[in-house]
C-alpha cells in the first residue's frame, strides 16, 4: 500500500507512481500541511507539537536528516506527522492530489548564489505552479531565506502568479517558530526574509 509505514517509524515507503492518501497515511481527515527541504526537522517538530490539529509530512532528500525526525518525533509521541525521502517537484507533481494541501513551507532553501547556478534554485514559476495545484483555495505558502538575492526571486515569482496567489499574512504564532540554523544567523545580526502567500 502507498502509506506503508517502516515498522515502529513515522517514515513512509509509498508507491511513487499513486496519489498519497492522507486518509490513509494519517489515518484521519485532518488538513495537511508540507514542509519541503525539512532539514533536521527543528521548524517541522516544534509545529506540529503546537498543532496536534493538523497533520504534518516532511519531505527531506537526506535520509540520515529523517532518521532523526523520526527519532525526536517519536520520542515526543507526534501522531500526527510523518517523514518522506523524496524530491519535492516530482512528490508535488505526481504525488500530491490537486488542491489537498492547506499550506506548504518551504524554510531557507540552498539559494544557490552564483548566478550561474540560479536556475537550480527550487522556486521558480514552474514551482509555483505546483504549489497552486497542490493546495486548496484559501491554503498558504510560506518562505523564508536568509539571502536577499533568493527572496527578490520569490516575490518576482509569487507576485507574478497573480492568476493563483495573493499576498497573505503568516498565522498567529508562526514566526516565533524558528529553524535551529535560523536562530544561528538571527544571533549573528542576519534578518529572516519571509513572506506568505493565500491560494486563490
Amino acid at each position: 500500500m502507498a502509506s506503508d509505514l517502516f515498522p515502529d517509524t513515522i517514515l513512509i515507503r509509498p508507491d511513487i507512481l499513486s496519489r498519497l492518501d492522507f486518509a490513509v497515511l494519517f489515518g484521519n481527515t485532518a488538513p495537511v500541511e508540507l514542509e519541503l527541504g525539512a532539514g533536521d526537522g527543528s521548524f517541522l517538530l516544534q509545529y506540529s507539537a503546537a498543532h496536534p490539529e493538523v497533520d504534518f509530512l516532511g519531505v527531506e532528500r537526506l535520509f540520515g536528516r529523517l532518521r532523526k525526525i523520526d527519532r525526536k518525533g517519536r520520542r515526543q509521541g507526534l501522531k500526527n506527522l510523518r517523514g518522506l525521502r523524496m524530491e519535492a517537484t516530482y512528490l508535488m507533481d505526481w504525488m500530491i492530489a490537486p488542491a489537498s494541501l492547506s499550506a506548504i513551507h518551504v524554510y531557507f532553501p540552498d539559494p544557490w548564489p552564483k548566478k550561474r547556478h540560479h536556475r537550480r534554485r527550487l522556486i521558480n514559476p514552474a514551482f509555483a505552479a505546483l504549489a497552486a495545484q497542490s493546495l486548496r483555495p484559501g491554503g498558504r505558502f510560506h518562505c523564508r531565506t536568509d539571502d536577499a538575492s533568493y527572496f527578490e526571486q520569490m516575490l518576482e515569482v509569487f507576485n507574478g502568479a497573480t492568476e493563483h496567489f495573493l499576498p497573505g499574512q503568516e498565522p498567529e504564532g508562526l514566526l516565533e517558530v524558528k529553524t535551529d540554523f535560523e536562530r544561528e544567523f538571527n544571533a549573528q545580526g542576519i534578518p529572516t526574509r519571509h513572506a506568505t502567500w493565500v491560494r486563490r
